[in-house]
Formats: structure tokens, sequence, C-alpha cells
């Protein structure tokens, strides 16, 4: 089981780093509010509303975050990091939302095959790529859904390409 778990980990990750060019833009849109006069504003869906602590307060959050209240307190310096397990309709709604408004935004979660028009369209996208869950059991279940750990790696390869953009030592 660990070394179905280590290979699927991997091949998670093979599929971020393929997302390469996006993940750089990305980080460039995020970077422009680092390094300006706006703030990153962050936006939750499911589990991931769990970790929105780390990401505003952790040692490695970017630049000066803040909490996604209204559309009406995000300003035209700031960026959006929007992110969530599933592509669903209450995501949807919000991102649609934000185009509406011309709002900056990356969005991050696992592709949604019934929604790849909408996903397709999207600028500033980075697919998880760890929809369901991967490890066998002894009755033919799967368990063990790393979209966590997708998240975790995407994001400090967000971090570390936002550190690069915005640090003068580089």
């Amino acid at each position: 089981m660990d070394k179905i778990l280590q290979t699927q980990l991997v091949n998670i990750y093979n599929h971020i780093d393929a997302q390469e060019e996006e993940i750089e833009i990305a980080a460039r849109l995020l970077s422009q509010a680092v390094h300006g006069e706006g703030d990153i504003v962050i936006k939750t869906f499911h589990d991931f509303t769990h970790l929105e602590p780390l990401l505003l307060h952790g040692e490695l959050k970017l630049g000066n975050p803040s909490s996604f209240s209204a559309f009406e307190n995000i300003d035209t310096p700031d960026r959006m990091l929007v992110v969530a397990n599933t592509f669903d309709e209450e995501v949807k709604t919000f991102i649609d939302e934000l185009r509406s408004r011309d709002i900056d935004f990356v969005l991050v979660s696992n592709y949604n095959r019934h929604e790849n028009e909408t996903l397709d369209n999207v600028h500033h996208y980075i697919d998880l790529s760890s929809p369901r869950p991967l490890i066998p059991t002894p009755n033919f279940d799967k368990i063990v859904n790393p979209y966590m750990n997708a998240f975790t790696y995407l994001y400090y390869h967000l971090y570390v390409l936002i550190d690069e953009m915005t640090n003068d030592d580089y």
C-alpha cells in the first residue's frame, strides 16, 4: 500500500509539474498583488476551508493575504486565489461573479470534465490532478484522495516563484 501511495503521489506531482506554464502565469498574477499595493484575497471551498487559517497566518503566507468577505471589498490591485476540491456549482457561481466584476483570480481545483468548456476558458486555472481516491482496498473500494497533498505541493511551488519575482536579492 505504501508503494502504491508513493507512486500515485509522484504521478500527481508530475501532472502538476506538466502545468509549469500555467503555474508561472498564476504566480505572476499573484505577485502583482504581493509586489504592489494589493492583497491576495483567498476564497476556499470544501475541505480547503480548514486550510485557510494556514494560508492567511502561516509562516509561508503569500504577501499579506486576506480572507474573502465581499466582492465590494476587493480593490483593483488585489488578486484572488480561489481553491476548491471540485469545480461544482457553488465554485462556478463564484467564478462567474468574479468574471462579471473583472476581478483577476487564480483558480485551483480538480478538473471537472462536465464543466470542461468553462474550465478551458478560465485564464488562470491549475488542475490539482487528484479527482478521486487512489489506493485499492481488499474489497475493491478505493481510499485516500491526496488533493490536500497536491495543493500544498502546488502552493509551495507558487510561493517559491512569487518569492523569486518579488525579492530583489535574486
